[in-house]
């Protein structure tokens, strides 16, 4: 099973302002040889994997291994490699999850690379890079939601309508033991999270590489970062996603809102920021 890294450099750099191949099939195997490691993003991720074994994208593969196969000739190689290209485009535009698009982007991008189609290339893996970023965004959104009592529609009235009719120091107990299952759902639910950011954010870094062997300038190729703390518990409390602008800024999102910090030798400052992460 391949690794995001095998793909990084799969990923030949341009020689003399062209391809070193006209059809690299090295690329086309680590681009076949990361089926399982996306499919296992995917699944820590809790997304459905089916349309990944089925339906345009199944067919892509299909036309893929055709390309990687011996004996084959060239022509027949960029007819095969145009129909993968087709059908991953089509599978993209019935996708809305944003971990799947990035996937399918990434793809997509990778085949017009190896047509030599520097600049679509660049346009997909861009997209694939901010799709993962907003995939990351979304989970640590969900994660960072207040709780509430329950989000049950039959148990949070009854829990209510239990509070209204017992005595105060009852009640102050019942708060208590309940802050504490919150408490310990919302450790359980952050430290899920972490888990799939970080697997989010191996595949965030790959494609940062990836995007500068495409040959961009690495100004404008973003680098991400994860924080986290902890509470006494030692259960995560919260994390924050990082994004490193230049050596002294920074923009920080965590969740409920993002600040952009700049500092210097002397001093640091903070300020909320309605920019992209």
């Amino acid at each position: 099973m391949a690794k995001w890294d095998e793909l990084v450099l799969a990923v030949l750099p341009r020689a003399g302002g062209r391809l070193e191949a006209p059809v690299p099939v090295s690329l086309v195997e680590a681009m076949l040889g990361v089926q399982e490691t996306q499919l296992d993003l995917l699944h820590g991720l809790r997304r459905d994997v089916r349309p990944f074994h089925r339906g345009p994208f199944h067919t892509a593969r299909q036309h893929l291994e055709a390309v990687r196969a011996d004996g084959v000739p060239r022509d027949v190689r960029l007819e095969r490699l145009r129909a993968a290209r087709e059908s991953i485009k089509e599978a993209l535009a019935l996708e809305h999850d944003k971990a799947r698009q990035s996937l399918l982007a990434l793809h997509l991008g990778l085949c017009w690379w190896a047509f030599g189609a520097e600049r679509d290339a660049r346009e997909w893996t861009h997209l694939a890079h901010r799709s993962a970023v907003e995939a990351m965004k979304e989970i640590l959104v969900d994660a960072s939601t207040p709780p509430g009592l329950t989000r049950n529609r039959v148990l949070d009235p009854a829990l209510n309508f239990f509070m209204f009719f017992t005595s105060a120091a009852t009640l102050g107990a019942g708060y208590l033991f309940w802050d504490r299952v919150l408490s310990r759902h919302t450790g359980k639910v952050m430290g899920r999270a972490l888990a799939q950011l970080e697997s989010l954010g191996d595949y965030v870094d790959a494609l940062g590489e990836i995007r500068l062997r495409l040959g961009e300038v690495p100004s404008d190729v973003a680098r991400y970062e994860l924080t986290h703390g902890v509470d006494d518990r030692q259960s995560v409390a919260r994390i924050t996603i990082r994004k490193l602008i230049s050596d002294r800024e920074a923009i920080y999102f965590n969740g409920r809102e993002t600040r952009k910090v700049t500092w210097n030798d002397q001093e640091r400052s903070e300020v909320l920021t309605r920019e992209r992460i």
